[in-house]
């Protein structure tokens, strides 16, 4: 039987494939298939693994079934934990810097239309805080929180030149529209939108941008906390580093090894 087979990040720049169907002996599971993939690569079997099937996250001894479509999925970009400290010289730089990409996006965001359709997005275009305030504001919600990850220009030590972004864009359109079914969960009445962008990211730009309304600024917070950290654990997206000393892959958790109670923990920090 044929499966069709899906690499990212590393794992496609490792192996030298992005997508190939691939036939496979009945009853083989997907950790079965990733061990033949490892063998090509002794560095491959060395990086932590998740495994999808049908855009759903699986353990390693899930069966594989006809036309089946597997992906196999590097530790995701997730985020840092902890600020570098900034000399009042990068204080100033980065502040310029913030400046002068809200007034580009605020250019940009003149041209568009002031509400998006979904609120889930995976998207190469630029993203425009505005339209996502608008998707979750109605005239119930006393409070609206909004987050913006934008690229910096540097990163453990080294002096940042731009980003490159890489998702499984479907599967990550539906973890987005998971984590939000999450939060209206805990938080009945909170509204979300969020939206991850992919590509080249020049310093300043936006890379994810969340919003949140609830009647209630303390729910709309702690929603927004959870919808961070639960992408930052969950989300199948990529980021390449580029630096002026070289390019690499940023690693972070593998995709669903942090619980949901994980995140709930760190937004109730802010209840």
């Amino acid at each position: 039987m044929r499966v069709q087979v899906r690499f990212f990040a590393v794992f496609r720049e490792m192996i030298g494939v992005t997508s190939e169907w691939k036939e496979i002996e009945v009853g083989m599971t997907v950790g079965q298939l990733w061990r033949e993939y490892a063998a090509r690569s002794p560095r491959v079997g060395n990086i932590r693994t998740a495994y999808a099937v049908n855009q759903k996250l699986v353990n390693a001894d899930y069966v594989l079934r006809e036309g089946d479509e597997v992906g196999f999925l590097p530790p995701v970009s997730g985020g840092a934990r902890t600020k570098p400290r900034e000399t009042a010289r990068q204080r100033t730089q980065n502040s310029r810097k913030e400046s002068r990409s809200r007034k580009r996006n605020e250019i940009r965001g003149d041209s568009r239309k002031s509400r998006i359709k979904r609120d889930a997005y995976i998207t190469r275009e630029a993203l425009d805080l505005r339209t996502f305030v608008a998707r979750v504001a109605c005239p119930g919600m006393g409070a609206i929180v909004t987050f913006s990850g934008v690229v910096r220009d540097n990163a453990r030590g080294r002096a940042v030149r731009y980003l490159e972004y890489e998702a499984y864009g479907e599967m990550a359109e539906q973890s987005l529209r998971d984590i939000i079914a999450e939060i209206r969960e805990r938080w009945r009445d909170a509204r979300v939108a969020i939206g991850h962008r992919t590509g080249r990211l020049r310093v300043g730009e936006a890379s994810l941008v969340i919003a949140v309304a609830a009647p209630h600024r303390a729910e709309a917070f702690a929603a927004s906390r959870y919808a961070i950290e639960r992408i930052k654990a969950l989300l199948p997206v990529w980021k390449k580093e580029f630096a002026t000393d070289g390019a690499s892959w940023v690693e972070g958790p593998v995709a669903g090894e942090l619980t949901p109670e994980s995140a709930e923990m760190a937004a109730k920090q802010v209840e």
